[in-house]
Order: C-alpha cells, then sequence, then structure tokens
C-alpha cells in the first residue's frame, strides 16, 4: 500500500471522526426519542386481556349505565 494513499484514507476517516464527535457534543446524538417505554410480550399480552376483559364486562352493561 502506498503510504500516501494511507495517509489521505486516514484524514478522510479523521474527518468522519470529527462530524460524529461534533454532533454527539452538541447533546442531541441526532438520535430523536419519544421517551415511550416499550413493553415486552409477556406486558403487551396481560394488557390485551384486560382490555378483553374490560369490554366484555362493557358489552354485558344496558345502555344506561354505560355512560359516566
Amino acid at each position: 500500500m502506498d503510504i500516501y494513499k494511507a495517509i489521505l484514507e486516514l484524514k478522510a476517516e479523521k474527518k468522519r471522526l470529527d462530524r460524529a464527535i461534533a454532533v454527539l457534543e452538541q447533546g442531541d446524538g441526532g438520535a430523536v426519542t419519544s421517551g415511550r417505554r416499550t413493553w415486552n410480550a409477556d406486558a403487551r399480552r396481560a394488557a390485551a386481556e384486560r382490555m378483553k376483559k374490560y369490554w366484555e364486562l362493557r358489552k354485558q352493561q344496558p345502555a344506561s349505565q354505560t355512560t359516566t
């Protein structure tokens, strides 16, 4: 490998690293997050079961009792 070519490649890599460091130092990191926690499969399944029970009870109530 030619030493001149190696130097050019290292300089290009240094520029990419400098840009990445600058973005990280700005504090946002470039990532957008909603601040919401994710649920694992068990938590989603449990929530789905609770909602099924909730809606089943709602269907069984007379229409006059459903308004709050």
